[in-house]
């Protein structure tokens, strides 16, 4: 790693730093969308480390996405035409190579054909972005640990290992060919999933060439009708449950620019998958303790979490301080594998849900769980984020069991760490499964519903105007109510009673 190089990145690094600090002092919408564009702004035209940043933060955001893309300097086609004679010598490889380059964190792409026709798409890594990614990470090591890191004990060492190991697999093409050789292999038996075919004769280790196929993008899925938002939506979903559970092989680099649709009939998609540089690839013990938590979730089973967290690689010991509020707090995680009904991942509000269980200590789990994890995260995000924009219900649970039904016995049969606790053990059994709400009206008629728990996340949202108004009058605190309901894990317990003029009722969990 060169002196200089090491120096220019962290400049760049502290511009960044400076960026994010004028976002905090905002005092209006107006100066938060500025600093925010001018940040995406500085975080494309640094390109590697950043760049991935900036992919991230814009990722729901059209204009954010617009302007990242509009900040990233490509080479020149002078300098990709010298690049290309190095890597070729004199021989003419390409009969056509279009000038236009699309950009990206690590390198740039131009659409070009061979001389036997074939249409192809030709990855050109950046020079020295290596060295420069390399140098961003050293520097993330040096950071001295502050705000959550700091408190809640992040192994950063870790996270700096995770992250290179990542970014080396990213830069290195030889591996991202192995890697999308591989995935075409696994795909099937989900025939509308598309993955590029490498030309491997003409690859080296600075291009990658791949043949061209075309399909439009989120921008355009988002605008079309319901029913075929949810034909991709289950192309997304079948994918992603195939790769990960099935196979614990998975594309982790979710984002608009690496995937689009292809169109032959009305509700018929086919699903292209681009960029196989970072790919997630999990032992075959954590994919069956995922598959065991959303069983054991679903059963209300008597199983300790920790035991299940461990399997996948958690601190138990971390675990300890939140223990009761474990099985609310996966509840949540898993929430859309959980229900029959359609689920809209707009309704998951996952990080406020997370702060109403268990407050500043979702730090505490966030920083038990492994450094590599976070890249299962941030595959799951980026996948719930382009559901989101499509904006439809999709069965998450209907097609986890059409695919992988015949893995659960594997899953069932896990066996589990045991973890040894000198405090009360809360399994998923202990959990509430119903909202229960019995009122018997003044002129003696009665009346009972029965709702999921997770409705108690909401007791206002199911309380019609005048049980409200009776609410507020005998001065019953919801909010208490319900706060308590959450940081006790939604164990069955009454709730509150009522009685007036018009009606007594109680409402429980059950």
């Amino acid at each position: 790693m060169k002196l200089g190089a090491l120096f220019k990145r962290g400049a760049n690094l502290i511009k960044l730093g400076l960026a994010v600090r004028d976002i905090k002092k905002s005092t209006s919408e107006d100066q938060h969308k500025r600093a925010k564009k001018y940040l995406i702004e500085l975080l494309g035209k640094s390109r590697g480390l950043p760049t991935k940043i900036g992919q991230f933060i814009s990722m729901e955001d059209n204009s954010l996405r617009d302007s990242l893309g509009d900040s990233i300097v490509p080479m020149s086609f002078e300098e990709v035409s010298e690049i290309l004679e190095r890597t070729y010598g004199q021989s003419t490889v390409f009969k056509k190579l279009d000038k236009k380059a699309k950009t990206a964190s690590l390198g740039q792409v131009h659409f070009g054909k061979l001389d036997d026709g074939t249409d192809v798409a030709v990855k050109i890594q950046y020079p020295e972005i290596a060295s420069a990614v390399e140098s961003e990470l050293d520097i993330m090591g040096w950071l001295p640990k502050a705000g959550p890191v700091a408190k809640w004990g992040f192994r950063m060492d870790g996270y700096r290992d995770a992250f290179w190991h990542n970014f080396s697999e990213e830069l290195d093409y030889k591996i991202e060919i192995e890697h999308q050789i591989r995935y075409r292999k696994l795909i099937p038996p989900l025939e509308r999933i598309i993955i590029p075919e490498v030309i491997e004769d003409l690859c080296r280790p600075n291009v990658l060439v791949q043949k061209r196929e075309d399909g439009f993008g989120l921008d355009k899925a988002e605008t079309m009708m319901p029913a075929q938002k949810q034909a991709m939506g289950r192309l997304l979903l079948e994918h992603y449950f195939h790769m990960l559970f099935r196979h614990g092989f998975v594309h982790a680099d979710p984002q608009p620019a690496n995937l689009s649709f292809r169109q032959f009939k009305k509700d018929y998609f086919n699903l292209i998958l681009y960029d196989f540089g970072s790919v997630l690839e999990i032992p075959d013990e954590m994919r069956l303790a995922l598959l065991r938590i959303i069983l054991a979730l679903r059963n209300h089973e008597n199983i300790d979490p920790v035991s299940c967290l461990s399997a996948l690689g958690f601190d138990p010991e971390k675990l300890e301080d939140i223990r009761p509020t474990l099985p609310a707090l996966l509840s949540v995680l898993f929430e859309p594998f959980l229900l029959e009904a359609p689920y809209h991942v707009k309704d998951w509000r996952m990080s406020e849900r997370f702060d109403q269980i268990v407050g500043e200590l979702k730090w505490w789990f966030r920083s038990a769980a492994p450094p590599k994890l976070i890249f299962l995260m941030r595959t799951l995000h980026g996948m719930t984020t382009m559901l989101n924009r499509l904006d439809v219900p999709l069965p998450w649970q209907f097609l986890l069991d059409k695919h992988l039904s015949d893995i659960y016995p594997a899953a069932r049969e896990l066996k589990l760490p045991q973890v040894r606790t000198s405090q009360a053990i809360h399994t998923f059994d202990d959990m509430a499964r119903y909202l229960k709400v019995h009122v018997v009206k003044s002129n003696g008629n009665k009346v009972s519903l029965t709702m999921p728990a997770r409705c108690a996340d909401d007791l206002k949202g199911v309380m019609d105007d005048s049980v409200k108004e009776s609410i507020e009058k005998q001065k019953i605190d919801l909010d208490a109510i319900q706060e308590k309901a959450q940081k006790t894990g939604f164990i069955p317990q009454t709730l509150f009673s009522l009685s007036d003029q018009e009606r007594d009722m109680k409402v429980w969990l059950e």
